[in-house]
């Protein structure tokens, strides 16, 4: 497929190696939390350790791949970020934002960016074999357990901040992080918690009755308000992927859910004047932000690209519009290897800078379509 191929080429030969070259603050130490739109990094932004992480992620699993010798980048990106964001103050888990001088602006503890460093964690010890790096995420899951476990089901999303409403997005992280973890640790006593994630899903995340997904919660998982009537397709897509990867892991059977996320993102989360994935609708279907992320048109590739090798009537179409849309829209406009992160409903990119949160999705999308080329040779 022309479209598959293309975006290939362009995240091997042009995102990567763009991202490697300047990702990295040369001046102050650790990533850029963002890029302007030629690609210079800006100084002076608050940088979240979630998108530290992410990074170093990017850079091990990359060498891993044997797609990119920077795994420099992944291992200083790491040791930097356990130097100043764990156990700050004498006060465990990783806290939520840095300045871009290495100080500390946020001592929150976020579940969103334990998960994250979990994730990275995993990767930079498969890529090395170091075992300190593996050791640091278990450190990191025994700070949850110990400090944000919530009887209710689940972790609390926070200490130090608002607790409510809850969120799906921080447990879904974390589901992946843990699937990281399982799949290059060989751990199976990690295989309860990966269970205890997918009953929330099944149980409170999931809404069958109108086959999405819920966002915010209140503390007895129950939406949560006007909140609580939030749908993201982005998400419907990446749960897609993730529950494909937990049955790819554990042998569990292929979850139908994922099936009716695909089938219900395509049928009312997709802006027919773009052809992009929409940013929020309602549970029904209707419109709440008809624009678009970089981020959720990746998702949707990769969602596709299970629903692809799944043999679903419209995975193979799917996968066809979602690589072209968000190459037409994104990818095309921008300095080759960045992307225009926010289009508006019509079309018209709307976005000052390029955020390096992105390149993390990115890279989900690139490997799910060199998986899927390597089953179809």
């Amino acid at each position: 497929m022309a479209e598959i191929r293309r975006l290939l080429e362009w995240g091997r030969h042009q995102a990567l190696p763009f991202w490697s070259d300047h990702s990295w603050d040369e001046r102050g130490g650790g990533f850029y939390e963002t890029l302007d739109l030629q690609g210079a990094g800006v100084r002076g932004d608050v940088r979240r350790v979630r998108v530290q992480a992410r990074q170093a992620y990017v850079f091990a699993r990359c060498a891993h791949e044997g797609w990119l010798d920077r795994l420099d980048l992944a291992t200083g990106g790491l040791d930097r970020l356990y130097k100043l964001a764990w156990n700050v103050g004498g006060e465990p888990g990783w806290v939520h934002t840095l300045n871009d001088d290495g100080s500390v602006r946020d001592t929150r503890r976020d579940l969103y960016d334990q998960a994250f460093v979990i994730l990275a964690c995993a990767w930079v010890y498969k890529a090395t074999g170091e075992t300190r790096y593996r050791d640091m995420a278990y450190d990191t899951l025994a700070f949850l357990d110990d400090h944000m476990a919530d009887p209710r089901g689940g972790y609390v999303e926070a200490i130090g901040a608002d607790l409510l409403p809850r969120r799906q997005n921080p447990h879904m992280h974390l589901f992946e992080a843990l699937l990281a973890l399982y799949e290059v640790a060989g751990d199976e006593g990690l295989r309860p918690r990966l269970d205890a994630i997918r009953t929330l899903f099944d149980r409170h995340f999931y809404d069958s009755g109108h086959g999405v997904l819920r966002e915010f919660f209140r503390a007895d998982w129950v939406p949560h308000g006007e909140k609580g009537h939030i749908v993201e397709p982005g998400h419907l897509c990446e749960w897609v992927w993730l529950l494909a990867e937990y049955s790819r892991l554990t042998g569990a059977p292929a979850a139908p859910a994922g099936v009716v996320l695909f089938a219900q993102a395509m049928t009312s989360g997709v802006n027919t004047r773009t052809g992009l994935l929409m940013a929020r609708m309602t549970p029904s279907g209707e419109a709440l932000d008809a624009g678009s992320r970089t981020w959720m048109q990746t998702e949707w590739v990769r969602a596709a690209a299970v629903e692809a090798v799944r043999g679903s009537a419209c995975g193979e179409k799917a996968l066809k519009s979602a690589c072209a849309a968000l190459y037409r829209h994104h990818l095309e406009p921008a300095v080759p290897g960045g992307w225009i992160d926010a289009v508006a409903e019509d079309g018209s990119g709307v976005s000052s800078d390029m955020p390096a949160s992105t390149l993390y999705h990115v890279l989900g999308c690139l490997l799910e379509l060199d998986a899927l080329g390597t089953r179809e040779h």
